[in-house]
């Protein structure tokens, strides 16, 4: 099924590049096999499932396209700034892979 997920344009290049290929949101966005696009650019969702936002930030930051777990959870922040970054959020990690090349 083809899905809808925003993204930041400062992922543009990241998602391009294949350096992120994982998104962590507060809710689920789709299931295994769905798709989606971004930047001129097809995805499909190959895993999907819950941990902490403290996770997340240790060990994925990479796969999330930062630079950093303090460039991870700044970046939270800026995206949620009334609740902010909480170690103990569960939050919904989105792992996917580019299908088709850009359009750039």
């Amino acid at each position: 099924m083809k899905i809808n997920i925003p993204f930041k344009s400062y992922f543009r290049e990241p998602m391009l590049n294949g350096v992120k290929h994982a998104t962590s949101r507060t809710k689920k966005f789709g299931d295994d096999g769905d798709t989606f696009e971004a930047f001129g650019a097809d995805f499909e969702l190959t895993e999907i499932y819950q941990t902490t936002l403290l996770d997340v930030a240790e060990n994925y930051w990479r796969e999330e396209g930062c630079g950093s777990q303090s460039n991870f959870e700044n970046i939270w922040k800026s995206i949620h700034p009334v609740k902010g970054f909480v170690p103990d959020q569960i939050v919904w990690v989105h792992w996917f892979k580019g299908i088709s090349p850009t359009n750039t």
